[in-house]
């Protein structure tokens, strides 16, 4: 956004003021495909968020939550059955939001394995055609090494700068 902002020619300052308030604007989605895994990567920090009931449960029924970070704190905001079910759900918010209007023109998405895979997931064509009409670029990225340790190959994750809103 700094970038953006230089080259439409606003002053340091206004690149200073819009940067500070977009910092606590800022939403991340994520999907795993993997319980478990995340539950033992999340134990092994010292989180125990994640019960193995919750856990053993989930993975059972293919239940697969929506979780969102926004201001410090993080927690499922949707229990979705089927990780494809799951991410299209996310790509439909996200397409959601784009409509209403983002506070920056961008969408930054990330996957535990290769960008090919991402494009095949369910709703992310209709993500990426919604987001190119409205003028919002969507940046891919393989997810760092780090985050498929902690989350698990195969998770998506969806950050954007908006206002507060309702996963709906």
């Amino acid at each position: 956004e700094a970038v953006r902002l230089r080259g439409s020619g606003a002053s340091v300052q206004q690149i200073r003021e819009r940067l500070e308030e977009l910092a606590g604007n800022v939403h991340g989605y994520m999907v795993t495909r993997d319980l478990y895994y995340m539950r033992a990567r999340a134990r092994h920090k010292g989180d125990r968020s994640v019960g193995l009931l919750s856990a053993a449960l989930g993975s059972a029924l293919d239940i697969k939550p929506v979780l969102h970070g926004y201001r410090g704190e993080t927690g499922p905001v949707a229990k979705i059955k089927g990780f494809d079910s799951a991410v299209q759900k996310l790509f439909a918010v996200v397409g959601q939001r784009v409509r209403v209007g983002l506070m920056t023109p961008t969408v930054c998405v990330s996957y535990g394995g290769e960008l090919d895979e991402l494009r095949t997931l369910p709703g992310y064509a209709q993500m990426k055609e919604v987001c190119a009409g409205h003028g919002v670029t969507v940046y891919e990225s393989v997810m760092s090494l780090t985050g498929m340790v902690n989350v698990g190959k195969g998770a998506v994750t969806v950050g954007f700068a908006d206002g507060p809103h309702r996963f709906e």
